[in-house]
């Protein structure tokens, strides 16, 4: 059955969908919210969009935006004409106004690959909200930065919160509230909407964050470096040398075709040392220019300590062991470890390789996590923790720890469940617990996945899709049944929800590892 719905643009054709328990949903797909990217506009900010005439079919997806996972893929997948949203709502105004909370998500994949209708409605959808997935420009093509006013950096960025604009200006039609927008993430892209909290392009489209395994202030998602030097370095990739001026590197860049400019930047991705694993191309702190809208303006790792940052209720965590995707293999599947550990140090210190902080530091780092013992199979779990605490858990133990500061609403979890949704990562390593990208398993409904679920699963599926929207409903995580309550993280409680087969509120059980961390980075902080 299809059906109807006007927006500001024009008239939408969406489906009636029925979830797998039987309840039935509306699902309007391939939504655009920006102008197409293309030609000239390759590299720009996002532009409005345009009316149509008639009838738009959104019953199914638009294009993804172009990609290539240079880890598993050497094929390009996807259009330079990308920039749709997806709504999924349970009804429609015709069927009676309502005003329904929006989770807004943005899905995760390094800024290099993903796409929103990947993530599908069916575990939220019980719970009478609506769901807005969306793609938004990856790797060079949302990206790059030439520091001009035609390239000023974030394109990516900048087209979620068109995503957002779109939402405030439209969601009313689907039944949605657009003064109750949760704005959830999980990886980069929880990096992308926490930056939200930072950036002045986003003020008043959102009133709560979910941040899951990334955030604004790791290094992962930031790092203060030369995107011009980058540029350069995807332009020798496509035998131009010479190219050297900014306003070149973008003329050039504008024509070169899109498989082969891909293609480039996916030998620049791979290029580097194994254990750099944040994107090629990253967000950045944008030059000032008259006419163009920032999106950021400083480093949130600089303005949230200084509480310059929007305060919203936030509910935020991580996966146990986060790092032990990123763990090297050699041919027979071997854990190939790191015996640099001038890649353990955080960036954002800026300390070179030659100073004589280095050996001090990495002579710490071998102290606490493996006490001074070989680093090898049988300390297999210290290296995951160890890489665990560099990529992830010290800034999202850290994010939640500035933001009890100023703010009462800040709700922290640990995932440690093990299950059959998982990846194959911890089960591979003989390890239990999850790696990243495993809770996420548990949020978004696919079928192969779901038969697989034992009762057990089913009732942590069943806990984070309920908990999530009575979030998005209240600002207070809550599901039937529950055995705990989920109490906020304080300055002095630090309250941490343990998701498990005997879910838990505890205080922060890895303190000491943030307490670690904070000591070698030189930070203050009244833990």
């Amino acid at each position: 059955m299809f059906i109807q719905v006007q927006t500001i643009n024009g008239t939408l054709k969406g489906k009636q969908c029925t979830t797998f328990y039987g309840k039935k949903y509306y699902s309007f797909e391939g939504i655009p919210y920006a102008r197409p990217p293309v030609g000239r506009l390759r590299f720009s900010d996002p532009q409005e969009p345009s009316p149509w005439q008639g009838v738009r079919d959104a019953t199914k997806p638009g294009n993804k935006c172009c990609q290539l996972n240079p880890y598993t893929s050497s094929r390009m997948e996807g259009s330079e004409d990308c920039l749709y949203l997806n709504v999924y709502t349970p009804c429609l105004p015709s069927e009676g106004l309502q005003n329904l909370p929006v989770l807004f998500f943005v899905h995760g994949g390094r800024f290099i690959f993903g796409y929103g209708d990947y993530y599908r409605p069916d575990y939220f959808i019980k719970h009478d909200v609506i769901l807005v997935t969306v793609n938004y420009r990856l790797n060079i093509l949302g990206f790059l930065c030439l520091n001009i006013p035609e390239v000023p950096g974030n394109a990516g960025l900048k087209d979620t919160v068109f995503a957002l604009r779109w939402v405030r200006n439209n969601i009313a039609y689907f039944n949605g509230d657009c003064n109750n927008v949760t704005v959830f993430g999980e990886s980069a892209g929880a990096g992308a909407v926490s930056s939200y909290m930072s950036s002045p392009m986003a003020l008043g489209l959102y009133h709560k964050v979910i941040s899951q395994s990334g955030n604004s202030i790791a290094d992962i998602y930031m790092v203060e470096d030369d995107p011009i030097a980058k540029a350069r370095q995807v332009a020798r990739s496509l035998d131009r040398d010479d190219l050297v001026d900014e306003r070149d590197l973008y003329e050039y860049f504008l024509e070169v075709p899109i498989q082969e400019l891909i293609v480039a930047f996916s030998m620049a991705e791979i290029a580097r040392p194994p254990s750099v694993i944040q994107a090629f191309f990253l967000p950045v702190v944008e030059m000032q220019f008259q006419g163009v809208e920032s999106f950021l303006t400083e480093y949130p790792r600089i303005d949230i300590p200084m509480n310059r940052y929007t305060n919203v209720p936030v509910l935020a965590g991580m996966n146990s062991h986060e790092g032990a995707l990123f763990l090297q293999k050699d041919g027979r599947g071997n854990i190939e470890f790191e015996e640099d550990f001038y890649y353990f140090i955080p960036q954002y210190l800026h300390i070179p390789r030659g100073d004589s902080r280095v050996c001090e530091i990495e002579a710490k780092i071998k102290k606490f996590y493996f006490h001074n013992q070989p680093v090898s199979e049988h300390t297999k779990l210290e290296y995951v923790n160890m890489v665990s605490d560099v990529y992830f858990q010290f800034p999202l133990m850290l994010f939640p720890e500035l933001l009890a500061r100023h703010s009462n609403s800040i709700f922290v979890y640990k995932f440690q469940y093990h299950g059959n949704l998982h990846t194959r990562i911890m089960g591979n390593l003989g390890l239990t617990g999850a790696s990243h990208g495993d809770m996420i398993q548990y949020q978004f409904y696919r079928e192969n996945k779901h038969e697989k679920a034992c009762e057990a699963d089913t009732k942590i599926i069943k806990m984070l899709a309920e908990a999530w929207c009575t979030f998005a409903r209240t600002g207070q995580p809550t599901w039937q049944n529950q055995e705990t309550q989920w109490l906020p993280y304080t300055k002095s409680s630090k309250h941490v929800l343990i998701i498990d087969t005997n879910t838990a509120c505890v205080r922060n059980p890895d303190l000491h590892r943030l307490q670690f961390w904070l000591s070698i980075t030189g930070e203050t902080s009244k833990l």
